[in-house]
């Protein structure tokens, strides 16, 4: 793992005394879900699922995977969706950056310097793959088909997606939204910030998992 995201990481020991006891509820299941499909030697797919696919899904997609990879949980892998394909937002890519990831990739964007569509190798270890990002819906053919864990970031998700085709369970798994603070003075910190908060919980939750 690269040395800065080491760093990272380690600012983010004792992560479980951060967590509040109805969080750590809710990520107590999902763990269980996933030991429980580890240890039947299946491949766990993980689905995070937001309105936009564009900036809390795709934080908690790297996460997941980073978490995985750090607990030797070889078998499961992440991705992430929407009810609607935007773009990966800039602040997203801006923070991850800032804590130790390394990126390749690019955006297109329209006369008035709106992002339209970005994708990302995000890379965390040289020893193996780098994450993909980019925004897309729960039907785009690279997500898994079936047999998925449905966990939906974001209450509007929740709430205007009652049905997810393919899943084999669904988790709520709500966080605030960073793009409130963009065009401030606190975007950055506000991005960081939400990004460390999903990297605590995804850590819990496959420490939880692969024990």
């Amino acid at each position: 793992m690269h040395p800065e995201l080491q760093r990272t990481l380690q600012g983010l020991a004792n992560y479980g005394h951060s967590i509040p006891p109805d969080r750590a509820e809710r990520l107590d299941a999902i763990a269980a879900w996933i030991r429980d499909q580890h240890a039947k030697g299946d491949v766990v797919h993980l689905v995070f699922i937001c309105t936009h696919n564009s900036r809390r899904s795709q934080f908690a997609q790297v996460w997941a995977e980073v978490a995985a990879h750090k607990y030797d949980l070889d078998r499961v892998r992440s991705w992430s969706a929407g009810t609607e394909a935007t773009a990966v937002a800039g602040p997203v890519i801006a923070a991850l950056e800032a804590q130790g990831f390394r990126m390749d990739g690019a955006g297109d964007y329209d006369a008035e310097g709106n992002a339209i569509q970005t994708e990302y190798l995000v890379n965390y270890d040289d020893e193996v793959s780098p994450v993909h990002l980019y925004s897309k819906t729960i039907e785009e053919p690279d997500n898994p088909a079936g047999d998925f864990a449905a966990i939906m970031v974001c209450s509007d998700a929740d709430e205007n997606c009652p049905f997810v085709p393919g899943a084999a369970i669904r988790f709520s798994l709500p966080y605030e939204d960073p793009k409130v603070s963009e065009g401030t003075a606190d975007e950055a910190k506000t991005y960081q910030a939400r990004s460390h908060a999903i990297a605590r919980e995804m850590l819990y939750m496959m420490e939880l998992a692969a024990g």
